[in-house]
């Protein structure tokens, strides 16, 4: 009797703690800043290009998701491409605070490399030169040839934007790569369910975004991770 009572304990325990984590449908959710954030409202919108723009609500905050497409895959945030973009607004008591994944300076996230040079031998800890920021390191690889066939960032550096163009030291100096994005600025969207019948959206997403303007209120960075919208309802654009 005693083994039955606890197998029914255990079994309500374990049906309780999967009502708490079943996600609301429709529903927008994600850690900001470590913290649950879990919107009131969430609609999304396909532009008559294609773009779609999610926005989700809490009383005095907002979150925007834009991606140039409505295709499933992922959308890097944070680079020279300004349809792929996400953005948290504050406001309360007359206050707006607005951040978002626009170029911002800070320390470099990923690269590309996009010329890989000649006269290279392979190095680590090599120093570059270029761009807005300074203190940037990467260790190189190379072919026979001596050209560079990938990079890993050693040193981050600080002062960088998306879109610089960095030259390696070293070689002929003609290998160059291209900033991503920055630490203060990532992220990405993943699109997982587009649903043209029913006309709703899935995926997940996280970001970096910086302050927009200065202020007292608000950090300069806000961190939105493990995010994620399910079947959020497609309204016709206002």
């Amino acid at each position: 009797m005693k083994k039955i009572i606890t197998l029914l304990l255990v079994s309500i325990a374990l049906t309780s703690c999967q009502e708490d984590l079943k996600f609301s449908n429709p529903g927008f959710q994600a850690l900001k800043d470590d913290v649950l954030w879990k919107s009131n409202d969430a609609r999304a919108y396909v532009s008559e290009t294609g773009k779609l723009t999610i926005d989700a609500y809490t009383e005095y905050e907002k979150v925007t998701l834009k991606t140039n497409s409505t295709n499933v895959g992922k959308y890097v945030l944070g680079t020279t491409n300004v349809n792929n973009f996400a953005s948290y607004t504050s406001s309360f008591d007359n206050t707006e605070i607005i951040y978002s994944t626009a170029a911002a300076p800070g320390p470099v996230s990923t690269v590309a490399l996009f010329n890989g040079g000649t006269g290279y031998v392979a190095s680590t800890n090599v120093s570059t030169t270029g761009g807005t920021g300074s203190g940037l390191t990467v260790t190189t690889t190379t072919n026979a040839s001596g050209s560079i066939t990938a990079i890993t960032v050693v040193s981050r550096g600080n002062g960088y934007v998306a879109g610089d163009i960095i030259t390696i030291t070293g070689g002929n100096l003609n290998a160059k790569f291209k900033v991503n994005n920055v630490l203060n600025s990532n992220g990405e969207i993943q699109i997982t369910a587009f649903d043209d019948v029913n006309m709703t959206v899935t995926g997940k997403f996280k970001f970096n975004a910086t302050k927009s303007g200065s202020g007292q209120f608000g950090g300069e960075v806000v961190n939105y991770q493990y995010g994620e919208f399910y079947k959020v309802p497609i309204y016709p654009n206002p």
